[in-house]
């Protein structure tokens, strides 16, 4: 009987599965390729390994371990316990990847270390991780469960349906990949068609895009309730994961033609704008003009959806010979400590300490409120993911989302400002 066509999701998870084909809403056990982990949730999940008796895992060679939202262990935090007790487990069961504080985000160690790699299946504990889908792997975010596929060197999963979204066209002047996510979350909300697909991108728009913009869009997917996304393999994924590989073995995966998408979207690139996400709802995305002239109290350029090294250079091309507005706080967070260095060899950083901005340590820092806290009644401009009441302190602050172009221009204006006008200034 002929097989039905198969999804870049179907593929990888049956290859994972050791099953020459799964069907959507299948259950399979699979085996990942990596288990990545970060420290905040580590205390629960090595309570819940002391109830079991779990004293020992199979593969401690498909560990991932980062600390990356804690950099710091600040006086009168629980932190400083929690690195060395991860720090430790991660010794006595003779886990060697163990990335320590600095190291940065996981989602950028996955990458720039050479782990996501095409046809790779990676469990995770967090959707955002969806973005190491731009070099062809597949992330399944499965929370607490985590433990389990360290346990057993593998877990069950519910095969997801797949969507696709084309992309066609070529970003304008002034607009970035986080406005094409921004404008995607506007139009499809988490009771939207996408709905716990892995979505499938596609269109020759894609070939415009770095692999720094490819990942941004992926990292907010899990916004819409979409599962994961992957993006096609071409020649720059391969050159990138060529470089990173170091003999591990990878398998570049396609969708077979007739997929039936539960839903089929497109978006022109060249029809988007700056855009600015308003508080506190994570689809209320508007162009940058609407809300132009909001004061601002604080602005913080990093996360996984905005601290990879084309974002460093966005926000430099703007502040260079600039000044950062006397009433505003501006904080940059390089997502990586490669993404650090060669922000410093380019001299980057260099440009934010002259222009007044702060420049913190490589990890998440500011998106979840571990540094640049507000007080009630300020507005922040952020790159971060989320924007509900609370992210970033006092539940009275706003928070508004935007690109690092945005963020820039308005660190220097000290309002939200349409970065055009100031990119045009400073040329090319």
């Amino acid at each position: 009987m002929a097989i039905a066509p198969r999804s870049v999701a179907q593929k990888i998870i049956a290859r994972a599965a050791g099953l020459p084909a799964v069907e959507v809403g299948d259950y399979v056990t699979v085996s990942p390729d990596y288990v990545a982990c970060q420290e905040l949730f580590w205390p629960g999940h090595k309570r819940n390994l002391e109830r079991i008796g779990v004293d020992r895992i199979p593969r401690p060679d498909k560990a991932i371990m980062v600390i990356d939202h804690s950099t710091s262990a600040a006086m009168g935090s629980h932190h400083h316990e929690t690195h060395r007790t991860l720090r430790d487990w991660c010794a006595q069961q003779g886990i060697e990847t163990f990335f320590g504080p600095g190291n940065g985000l996981r989602h950028l160690v996955l990458t720039e270390r050479g782990f996501a790699r095409p046809g790779t299946l990676i469990f995770s504990d967090e959707g955002n991780i969806a973005s190491i889908g731009a070099l062809g792997a597949l992330n399944l975010p499965i929370s607490t469960e985590v433990i389990v596929a360290l346990i057993q060197d593998g877990n069950w999963i519910a095969v997801p349906p797949s969507a696709r979204i084309t992309l066609t066209g070529r970003l304008g002047f002034g607009v970035g990949a986080r406005d094409v996510i921004q404008t995607i979350l506007r139009d499809q909300t988490t009771n939207s068609a996408l709905l716990q697909a892995c979505v499938e991108f596609a269109g020759d728009g894609i070939a415009t895009l770095s692999l720094d913009e490819r990942e941004t869009i992926l990292a907010s997917l899990f916004h819409s309730g979409a599962y994961t996304g992957v993006m096609p393999v071409d020649d720059l994924v391969l050159r990138y994961v060529e470089q990173r590989a170091a003999g591990r073995l990878w398998q570049v995966v396609e969708a077979d033609p007739g997929v039936p998408y539960i839903a089929d979207l497109a978006y022109d690139l060249s029809a988007i704008a700056p855009m600015v996400t308003l508080p506190p709802d994570l689809h209320a995305a508007v162009p940058v003009g609407d809300v132009a002239g909001q004061r601002i109290d604080q602005a913080t350029i990093g996360s996984c959806s905005g601290g990879r090294l084309e974002d460093m250079r966005i926000a430099a091309g703007l502040l260079r010979g600039r000044r950062v507005a006397p009433h505003v706080t501006l904080y940059i967070t390089p997502g990586s400590r490669n993404v650090y260095a060669a922000a410093a060899r380019e001299g980057l950083l260099e440009i934010f300490a002259e222009s007044g901005a702060t420049v913190l340590a490589p990890g998440c820092t500011t998106c979840w409120g571990y540094q640049g806290v507000l007080n009630d009644h300020e507005v922040l401009i952020s790159t971060q993911q989320f924007n509900y009441a609370g992210r970033n302190g006092a539940r009275s602050a706003l928070v508004h989302l935007a690109g690092a172009a945005v963020v820039a221009a308005s660190a220097i204006e000290g309002r939200i400002a349409d970065p055009r006008p100031l990119m045009a200034e400073a040329g090319p």
